[in-house]
């Protein structure tokens, strides 16, 4: 009985398996790294836009003003929470302390970051 692989290796030999395996691996590798900087390049952006209380706002930056005149509240909330992945809706935040938020739904704190527009 003779494997199909008995043909081939009469054929090419070795090397020409090579030409077939590494550009392979090549092409995964290159698919993987695609996909992992796409994914990365999304999460960034993600998250909504607020304006904070003056509570919510750390010390450091309070009464700090932007170039054109106005106040620095703007903060950047995630779209779902991370414990329970409800969406966080932009009229019912529940302000904790600088920076942090209460879910409203499983009440664990979601950090929010401060945006300079």
């Amino acid at each position: 009985m003779q494997f199909p692989f008995d043909y081939f290796f009469g054929l090419f030999g070795a090397i020409g398996l090579m030409f077939i395996i590494v550009p392979l691996i090549m092409l995964v590798v290159a698919i993987v790294v695609i996909f992992k900087v796409c994914s990365v390049g999304s999460q960034a952006v993600k998250g909504v836009l607020v304006d904070a209380p003056q509570f919510a706002i750390p010390e450091r930056y309070r009464g700090s003003v932007r170039s054109d005149g106005s106040e620095i509240r703007t903060v950047r909330l995630p779209e779902r929470c991370p414990s329970c992945g409800a969406a966080i809706a932009q009229e019912h935040i529940d302000w904790v302390g600088p920076l942090e938020a209460r879910c409203n739904y499983c009440g664990s704190t979601v950090r929010a970051q401060l945006e300079r527009i």
